[in-house]
């Protein structure tokens, strides 16, 4: 798409915007959105007016999504610390919102340190013990799977998938060393880790008699 075009459908999102939702009759009338347009559909983010809080945004997703001509539940709100202004994304399918509300929230990509000043650009201890933790539940996730007790798979696949994240991010600040010994010390299987992880931190398919300490 060149640039022309990608302006006028910016563009039009907004028209949509400023005529059937922050009209007079609108849901949020003298709202005001700033578009952009996604492969998947667009998304945006939506200053409220003086008198309109976030929630009403949420109030108003059925609304919006009419006037875009969305499949229901395929709209994804974002609350922001300031109550007058919300993140917006609109999918072009429902999976995609779906597939937007599994994400792995939260990552560990160093926002968890608002009030806290790193000393480095490596990993902390906190880090590491968030990173335990999600390997730990995802691991409860994994033995029920394998010893064919009921089990919540949608909660499997979000531990999958948190972990997952979160060893990513971590592999971005630090050595695969830290990651694989963090790993052999809550005991996961070699054949529960995704196999490009399995790779990228050397995980051994044979256990050790004793786990290395971390340096």
């Amino acid at each position: 798409m060149d640039d022309s075009a990608y302006r006028r459908d910016c563009a039009a999102l907004r028209t949509v915007w400023e005529n059937a939702v922050a009209g007079e009759d609108g849901p949020l009338p003298g709202s005001a959105l700033d578009p952009l347009v996604t492969p998947q559909g667009w998304c945006g983010h939506v200053q409220l007016a003086a008198d309109q809080r976030a929630g009403m945004v949420v109030e108003a997703v059925p609304k919006i999504t009419e006037a875009y001509g969305l499949a229901a539940d395929s709209i994804v709100v974002r609350t922001m610390a300031d109550e007058t202004t919300v993140f917006i994304w609109a999918y072009s399918t429902r999976s995609g919102a779906d597939y937007h509300l599994k994400w792995p929230h939260p990552v560990l990509d160093g926002s968890e340190f608002v009030d806290i000043k790193r000393e480095s650009a490596g990993t902390t201890l906190l880090d590491l013990v968030q990173l335990t933790t999600w390997a730990r539940a995802y691991k409860e996730s994994w033995v029920a799977l394998r010893s064919g007790r009921e089990l919540d798979v949608q909660q499997f696949v979000r531990r999958l998938g948190r972990l997952r994240a979160g060893i990513l991010d971590i592999l971005a600040r630090t050595k695969p060393r830290q990651v694989r010994e963090l790993l052999l010390r809550v005991d996961i299987d070699h054949e529960s880790l995704p196999a490009d992880l399995a790779s990228i931190i050397d995980y051994p398919r044979d256990r050790d008699p004793t786990i290395p300490i971390p340096r």
